[in-house]
């Protein structure tokens, strides 16, 4: 993938993503629209999955991403485009005739059902026999750390326990697709860590092709093997994890994903730029006429804290607040009159023995300073 600083791009041009390549893929959705009323919710999305794909929409609350979830569910059909799956056009079937199994941000069982017979129910509407199907929820409650409590009800269980319920009833049914709708919004913080880890295991156990829509950055980093970052009903950008951190297509993506210091600058030479009375060596600079006013973004880790330092890019800073975050630190810096915010491990904030109202010299590479037109960043 290119480095996004390579080129300046308008704002019209950073949000159209190019049709993605379809031979192969598992799941294909080609310039899907929805309208509500006045509202696009979206706006000619493409997109392809390959088989056995973890894939995340991401974005904020009214991006499109639960929109084009439930488009490819047929639970919202779309009012333009379609849909592929496997080979074979859904785009006007109902939900009863694709094939996936979806789990909902309620979770949706049946109180009146024991965690058994909820797993089990999509079996035994298709008229298995009862043996059948008991054998094969056993199975899955088992897959999910829950064959002891299969005779319990929904409200006797916690909100975890009922999430792996509920997993277990989306793929009893050996579904081709595994669509999860914010499953873990629901969650305290802790839970939440620890279930998406076991949905990761899970889905790379079974191999089944999954997505998944959160709002949670840090969620959609950990467990996708690629991010469809959405934003205003079409996708800002797809790409690893590590692609979308690093490499944002543009300014909304780069202010979504993750922190980041943006602060306005002007482009000076090929290697700088000017961020107020300061000056940062960028090798994205010489993809930018001289005269450019940009957005800077730099990552809070890539200020790199160097007492001393006499080589390189440096800035002079002075120690303004730090925030404890358990094993990491975000010191707040003041920087020319410009405020920054680095990050660092707790160990190296001891070591250094930063406290408010000191002063340091801080590091920036050039290869960590983003820029992109200011004109995106008004617009994102």
């Amino acid at each position: 993938m290119p480095d996004i600083a390579a080129a300046p791009r308008s704002d019209s041009a950073a949000r159209q993503v190019e049709a993605p390549p379809t031979a192969g893929a598992y799941l294909v959705a080609e310039r899907l629209t929805k309208r509500f009323g006045s509202f696009t919710a979206l706006d000619d999305v493409s997109l392809a999955i390959a088989r056995g794909e973890f894939v995340c929409f991401l974005g904020p609350s009214g991006c499109g991403k639960t929109t084009l979830l439930r488009a490819i569910a047929g639970l919202d059909p779309q009012d333009e485009g379609r849909i592929v799956q496997d080979g074979r056009d859904v785009s006007a079937l109902s939900p009863s005739r694709r094939d996936f199994g979806i789990v909902f941000q309620s979770y949706a069982l049946f109180p009146n059902m024991t965690v058994l017979a909820n797993v089990g129910y999509g079996l035994s509407a298709q008229g298995r026999r009862r043996s059948e199907v008991e054998t094969r929820a056993r199975a899955l409650l088992d897959l999910v750390g829950l064959a002891d409590q299969w005779w319990k009800y929904p409200a006797q269980l916690s909100g975890g326990q009922q999430q792996r319920v509920a997993l277990a009833r989306a793929i009893a049914m050996n579904p081709g697709l595994l669509l999860l709708d914010e499953p873990l919004s629901a969650l305290d913080a802790l839970v939440r860590v620890h279930l998406r880890a076991e949905i990761k295991s899970l889905q790379r156990r079974l191999g089944i092709t999954t997505i998944m829509v959160t709002h949670d950055q840090e969620e959609a980093l950990s467990v996708a093997d690629r991010i469809v970052v959405m934003n205003r009903g079409r996708i800002e950008q797809v790409g690893t994890p590590d692609e979308v951190y690093r490499t944002p297509a543009s300014f909304f993506v780069a202010g979504f994903v993750g922190h980041m210091n943006a602060l306005p600058g002007t482009v000076t030479d090929a290697g700088t730029v000017a961020v107020g009375r300061a000056l940062i060596a960028a090798d994205a600079a010489r993809d930018f006429p001289t005269g450019a006013a940009v957005q800077v973004c730099i990552r809070p880790e890539d200020i790199l804290v160097h007492p001393g330092a006499q080589n390189g890019t440096w800035l002079a800073t002075a120690v303004r607040g730090i925030e404890y975050l358990g094993s990491i630190a975000r010191v707040s810096l003041e920087a020319h009159g410009l405020p920054l915010v680095a990050e660092m491990s707790d160990a190296a904030l001891r070591s250094l023995g930063l406290v408010p109202g000191v002063s340091i010299t801080v590091s920036i590479a050039p290869s960590r300073v983003l820029l992109f037109p200011r004109a995106d960043a008004t617009k994102a």
